[in-house]
């Protein structure tokens, strides 16, 4: 009898650890730890690059440029977000670029640890993000796998490159 108390005392303790307060999938689908303001704090390509000519490269075109640096997005309590992209425009015929913004709204849900974000581009066309949550639910990271990303050819002259693009977002 004192060996199936201890086992059971055993098996208890056991139980309770396995669940630990930094568990990423906990309060995941909780709309009051999602809503709240994301910063890009990296935008990391698949090559690295020196878009700003300073003879150092990187895959964290954050450091190549600070026309980054207003990236965020706004989640709301009631599932609507704001996103306010700020990127890299260039002009495919002179190979001029310049800083650009654009900001668009929609709705998004939570399922476990991916944020899903649509919203609807002026010509009708439906855009669906989605956001996976680590950190507990302070860092946001999307991946996308086929994109352009600005890199300069030997020249010097700005390209769209063709590759994989990783945006981390924080939590303010």
């Amino acid at each position: 009898m004192k060996k199936v108390k201890i086992l059971a005392m055993a098996i208890l303790a056991i139980s309770f650890g396995a669940c630990s307060s930094d568990d990423d999938s906990s309060n995941n689908n909780n709309i009051g730890s999602i809503a709240g303001r994301y910063d890009l704090t990296e935008f990391n390509t698949g090559a690295a690059t020196d878009f700003n000519q300073d003879g150092t490269a990187s895959t964290n075109q954050m450091d190549e440029s600070s026309c980054y640096d207003g990236r965020r997005i706004d989640f709301n309590s009631d599932n609507t977000f704001t996103y306010d992209m700020d990127y890299i425009l260039i002009d495919t015929s002179t190979g001029v670029a310049v800083c650009a913004d654009n900001t668009v709204s929609g709705t998004w849900t939570a399922t476990n640890s991916v944020i899903t974000a649509t919203y609807e581009q002026e010509n009708g066309t439906e855009v669906t993000l989605n956001f996976v949550r680590s950190n507990n639910g302070r860092t946001l990271t999307q991946a996308t796998t086929l994109t352009t990303y600005p890199d300069r050819n030997s020249e010097g002259v700005a390209y769209n490159r063709v590759g994989s693009v990783t945006t981390v977002f924080t939590k303010q």
